[in-house]
This record gives structure tokens, sequence and C-alpha cells, in this order.
């Protein structure tokens, strides 16, 4: 790799996004630990659910808007309104005096993350060569791996020694530098030349991101509820979604088909498989084999290393067809992980297999999920990127949530009759996604020509 290309703007540009995404991560991994302090305090164990589900709403109608917006204006608009609404939302929540007001921070917070997610992959693409891409995204996912480690463990230390306000606070102090370090390369980037996207198109994705929000969170919420209204909620759910995600994807993603609708849709159940997954593993290792909480906890601690190992592997490696292959790869790892993980369910099964098989899975994600964003990027054109940022980051996040409520609803339907039959459905769940993402990814062909970005705005920030 040319290390000329890695001019000093281009360095501080990456530690920008990787500061900005080691936040976001933070605020999702800690507040989960935190949020049960906060809500006894705010007397709000009543509506605990809602404090989780309303954000996943806004956040998605957040992505929805920052696609479209990003194209016609650029990344810089779209980067720093999101900066200043995380911030605003991180604020608002820590100071919250009633579990309405940490809501609203929270959804407001959601709105600004969901913008910058998008926004940042645009920059990247417009900033960066495609040379160098595969490293930017490997970093990205690098920087889920300290959060994955220290926010847990630093939001209970601060919930139960200091205050669960600084959990929030924390993030908001930092966000602000960040941003700062992405203003040299933001203010270089040519102005955007491509059509604008029409208003009528543009309400009728915000009304259908309204709609499959609605439905991920009318589902997740069925899982706890009586048998009639679960099931009422649960074909609401069903047909908000099946009405509207397929309006938020290009053309073709339901069926996987080959080139771009086969990358959005692998991407969408590898994550879903994944977290499907995740979630279970402490769980399943304190009730089937005894361990207390912090030993049960490090088999997320070894995922997240393996993930950030498998990541630095795909970095290394440049070209399309590369990507590719690490992807495809990477889900036969994940849906291997996971199988193994099965066997876990059963009290007699030694316990250590279940790390094994998550430094399996983790190393899997880690190979596959950057390489999934290399090849949208470079399939999509300089006037798509956003568009394409948009639809691969929402239907990962509906997918996942789709996944994690009809997971709930079984596995809560299970375990009163046997905790092993409980685990057993939802990692099935779990690899079955794997498994599609196998199927899939057969489709993941090298872009044509016409499909390849035809202008490189990268080299209006390679001057230092």
């Amino acid at each position: 790799m040319n290390n000329s290309q890695w001019t000093p703007i281009r360095r501080m540009t990456l530690i920008g996004v990787v500061l900005l995404e080691v936040l976001v991560a933070f605020e999702q991994i800690a507040v989960a630990t935190a949020m049960p302090t906060a809500a006894r305090e705010l007397d709000g164990l009543a509506i605990y659910p809602v404090v989780f589900a309303v954000p996943l709403a806004t956040a998605v109608l957040a992505m929805v808007v920052a696609g479209p917006w990003a194209d016609s204006v650029g990344p810089r608009v779209v980067i720093m309104t999101g900066v200043t609404l995380f911030v605003t939302g991180l604020l608002v929540a820590g100071s919250a005096q009633s579990m309405t007001m940490l809501i609203v921070g929270r959804s407001v917070q959601s709105v600004g993350g969901g913008l910058d997610s998008v926004a940042l992959y645009v920059l990247i693409a417009m900033a960066f060569p495609e040379a160098l891409r595969p490293k930017i995204f490997m970093s990205i996912s690098a920087a889920w791996v300290a959060p994955s480690l220290f926010g847990p463990p630093l939001a209970g230390y601060l919930a139960t020694n200091v205050s669960w306000r600084w959990v929030f606070w924390i993030g908001a102090t930092l966000a602000i530098p960040a941003l700062a370090l992405l203003l040299p390369a933001m203010q270089r980037l040519p102005a955007r030349v491509g059509d604008r996207e029409p208003s009528s198109r543009v309400r009728r994705r915000l009304f259908a991101a309204a709609g499959a929000a609605l439905g991920s969170v009318a589902l997740s919420i069925a899982a706890d509820r009586p048998v009639v209204p679960a099931v009422v909620l649960a074909i609401t759910g069903v047909v908000l979604l099946v009405r509207s995600v397929p309006r938020l994807v290009p053309s073709g993603t339901i069926r996987g088909r080959r080139g771009m609708p086969a990358v959005i849709a692998t991407r969408a159940v590898l994550g879903a498989a994944f977290l499907g997954t995740d979630i279970y593993l402490p769980l399943m290792l304190t009730r089937q084999h005894g361990m207390g909480a912090t030993e049960a906890g490090l088999v997320l601690t070894v995922g997240a290393l393996s993930w950030s190992l498998g990541a630095w592997v795909a970095g290394r490696r440049t070209t399309f067809e590369d990507q590719r292959r690490l992807a495809r790869i990477g889900l036969v790892l994940l849906t291997i992980g996971i199988g193994v993980a099965l066997s876990a369910a059963w009290p007699a099964t030694p316990s250590w297999i279940l790390y094994g098989a998550w430094l399996i899975g983790g190393g899997g994600i880690g190979l596959a999920y950057s390489p999934l964003t290399v090849l949208l990027m470079g399939m999509s054109t300089p006037e798509e990127q956003g568009r394409n940022a948009s639809s691969l980051q929402t239907a990962e996040m509906l997918a996942t949530s789709v996944l994690l409520a009809v997971s709930a609803i079984v596995f809560g339907g299970l375990t009163p009759h046997s905790h092993v039959a409980a685990f057993v459905s939802g990692l099935v769940l779990a690899v079955l996604a794997a498994l599609l993402g196998v199927v899939v990814s057969r489709r993941l062909a090298p872009p044509s020509a016409g499909q390849l970005g035809k202008v490189s705005p990268s080299d209006a920030v390679a001057a230092e």
C-alpha cells in the first residue's frame, strides 16, 4: 500500500471517525449496563422497554433521512447536525429528572447517531481512495472492541459509585473533539453535483421507515405480553414490516439478487445472526453452567477480540475479489461458531466449548463485516453513496431487531418448560440466519464497470 496516500488530513480524519464510532459504541453498550439504575432512580421501571424501543425507531428514521440528504449536499452538514443532536441528546438524558425526559434525550441522541452512521460512510467514500477503504472500515470494526471490553465495567462503576448520569456526559464531552478532527477533510470535499432525490420519494421512504420502525417495536414488546395482546402486536408488526421494508432497500434485496442487493441482504443477516447469538451466551453460562456474571461475560470479550483480529486480517486485503472471498469465509465461520455454541445449551457440555465457539464466531464476523461495506461503497456511484449506505444500515438494524423479537417470543414461551429447549430455539434462529447469509453471499458478484463509482472525489483531500 502506498504510504504517500496517508496525508496528515487523512490521518486526522481516520482518528476522528474512529473516535466517533467509539463514542457511539460506548453509549450503546454502557447505557444497557447503567439503565436499570437510572430507571429505578427515576421511578420508570414500568416503561423500561420503551427506553430502548423508541430510540430504535428514531434511529431508523434518521438513517433514511441521512442518505438522500448526504447525497444532495454532501456529508459535512449531515455530520455536523448529527454530532450536535448526539451531544444535545446525551446532555438531556444525563440531566433527566423523569423517565419521559430520559426517553426524549435518548431519542434525540439516536437521531444524531443515525445521521452520523450513514454520513460517515459517505465521508469515507469521498475522502479516501479505494485502496485505503478496507483499512478504514477495519478500523471502524475495531472501534467497537474497547467499548465491549471496558464499557460495562466502567458504566457499572459510575452507576454504583458516582452517578449513572456520567455515562451520558462522558460521551458528550468527547464528541466535539472528534468533530474537530473531521472538519479539515470535510472543508476540502467538492460540492455535490448529482441530482437531488425528489422530495416525494424521500417522503415515501420516510413513511416506510416509520412503518418499519413501528413494526419492529410492536414485535419487540409482544414478547412479554399476555397471549391475545401478543398475537395482535405480532401480526401488526409483521404486516407493517412486510409493507414497509421493501421500500427502504434496493429492488431485489429481499430476494438477495446478485450484486448490490445481495451485499445489503448478506450484511443484514450477518449482523442479525451474530447479535442473535451474542445476547444469549452469558445467560447460558450463568443458567446452564452455574458461572458468575464476570466469568460468563468473558465470552463476549473473547468474541470482541476475535472480531478485532478478523477485521485486521480483512483490512490487509484490498481487491474486490478478496473482499468477496473474506465475506463468504467469515459467514461460514460464524455459522460453525453458532452451531458449536448450540451444544452448550446442555449443562453436561464443558463450558470451555462455548468460549471456543465464540472465538470462531467472532473471527467470522470480523472477516465478513467490513468487506461487505467495502463492496457496497465500491458498487455505488458518488450520487448513490448516501442512499446505499442508508439502505445497508437500515436493513441490518431491522433484520437484527426482528430476529431478536421473534427469538424473545419463542424463548419466553419455552423457558417455563425447558431451559435447554429455550436456548436451543434462540440459537437455531441465529444459525438459520447465518446459513441464509452463506447462501446469499454466493451472489456477491464483482461490480462491472457500470456499477463502479465514476468519480473519485478523494483526491480533493489528498493535499496536506
